[in-house]
């Protein structure tokens, strides 16, 4: 599978979340790439902490434009299970390029009103890809969410009349994520059988399926 991250709000933790569920694949013995097409070199960075800390790498993360992303993916699509895709805050353009490559789609977004409301211009974005693409699925995903927040199965969101899926599974605010950043560890290396990890493994599960793995492209 295919699998964009996009938001053009700056520090909704697309990174971040990227980085995990590339991980949380990759220790489910999946083959998985993480093309990272986000101007600030976030994921790379990462990738750079586990090398300058002895740490396997896990999965594969490789430096893309978003000019470059539709083909890079297609020429990257039978050598991975899975690809994600790390876009860029504020760039239409790389948003566009992720939705033409992707056959799903993530926004993350915090959960208050205010936050999807500053979602609006991607949410526009990704419903205008629904409408001319019949195979592409899209879901936002709550992050830093407080404990009991829960989303029932098919629920959606409107905001500003745009009208998109929410994801079951909830990414709840959590100490161990920020930690995540700043060290290049996954959450199941900083604590084992956690809650960060449930709330990634659940995610993972919701969107890419339990078991088998799907083969991209």
């Amino acid at each position: 599978m295919i699998a964009a991250l996009v938001n053009l709000t700056p520090g909704v933790g697309r990174t971040t979340l990227a980085v995990n569920l590339a991980g949380e694949l990759a220790l489910q013995g999946r083959r998985v790439a993480l093309l990272d097409a986000d101007g600030c070199a976030g994921a790379r960075e990462w990738a750079g902490m586990r090398r300058a800390n002895d740490l396997p790498a896990l999965f594969d993360t490789i430096a893309i434009t978003s000019s470059q992303l539709r083909c890079g993916v297609w020429g990257l699509a039978t050598g991975f299970d899975h690809i994600l895709l790390d876009t860029p805050s504020r760039s239409p353009a790389a948003v566009r390029a992720a939705l033409l490559a992707a056959e799903t789609v993530l926004v993350p977004t915090l959960s208050d009103p205010e936050a999807m409301g500053r979602s609006a211009a991607t949410m526009q974005l990704v419903t205008e890809a629904l409408a001319v693409e019949p195979g592409l699925t899209a879901a936002l995903v709550l992050i830093r969410a407080l404990d009991g927040l829960a989303v029932e199965p098919g629920a959606e969101v409107t905001v500003l009349g745009l009208r998109l899926p929410v994801a079951a599974a909830v990414v709840r605010q959590r100490r161990t994520f920020a930690e995540s950043r700043s060290t290049g560890l996954l959450v199941p290396e900083l604590e084992m059988a956690g809650r960060a990890e449930a709330d990634v493994r659940h995610l993972v599960s919701e969107v890419f399926g339990r078991g088998s793995a799907s083969s991209a492209g």
